[in-house]
């Protein structure tokens, strides 16, 4: 495919952060919708506070209709698959038409949930067919740098996340394990002082959430 341009590299990076974005997102909003049923309705707005969202939202019904497909939010989920779709297509002869085609099954899903009585499982079909794309990118691309720059985008948005959500240490120094090992094949340019600070935080039993996030955000460099 030859060299890359820093144009192209930005696409397939952000390529693998929305798509990783839908895809966590998603699984959150699920649970959060359970929680807010069963026990807390005001609970989506926890889970607003924590992924950095203003709470637009009003109520637990607003926010049910419209965090998964209101295109004119910017940080509703249809919206973040819209911008990975966006990337893809430009990407195209790069990724393939296949691969790119999950992400269309994926938006597809979505918008008919909005209509449907029952939506749960069409976004569970969303959920699979993101995880149909990832599939792709793996089976599909051959190039190697173009993989592990998808890859990188990924591991970066889960990390951050996880980070957000508040997982455990242990599923974020999995995550930031994988994510640096993509970092190394990506070729993309990166502060090493800052891959250095945060493995030595990565030591720590306790790990301060906050700084390995702001840290992560000024890792890849322009």
């Amino acid at each position: 495919m030859g060299i890359i341009t820093i144009d192209k590299c930005d696409h397939l990076f952000w390529l693998g952060r929305y798509t990783e974005r839908v895809h966590t997102t998603l699984k959150y909003y699920l649970k959060t919708a359970d929680l807010m049923i069963d026990s807390d309705p005001d609970y989506y707005s926890v889970l607003c506070k924590k992924i950095g969202i203003p709470d637009i939202y009003g109520s637990s019904e607003h926010f049910k209709k419209k965090y998964p497909f209101d295109e004119t939010d910017p940080n509703s989920i249809i919206s973040s698959l819209n911008r990975a779709y966006d990337n893809a297509i430009v990407m195209r002869d790069y990724i393939g038409t296949e691969t790119m085609a999950y992400i269309q099954l994926a938006i597809d899903d979505v918008k008919t949930a909005e209509k449907s009585n029952a939506p749960i499982a069409d976004l569970m079909l969303a959920i699979d067919h993101i995880l149909a794309f990832w599939g792709c990118v793996n089976d599909i691309i051959d190039d190697e740098q173009i993989r592990n720059i998808i890859k990188l985008g990924k591991g970066i948005e889960r990390v951050d996340l996880y980070l957000s959500l508040d997982n455990s240490v242990y599923d974020i120094k999995k995550a930031y394990k994988r994510m640096k090992g993509f970092l190394m094949k990506s070729k993309l340019r990166y502060d090493e002082s800052i891959i250095n600070t945060i493995d030595s935080m990565m030591k720590d039993s306790e790990l301060n959430y906050s700084n390995v996030k702001n840290l992560l955000r000024n890792l890849i460099l322009k």
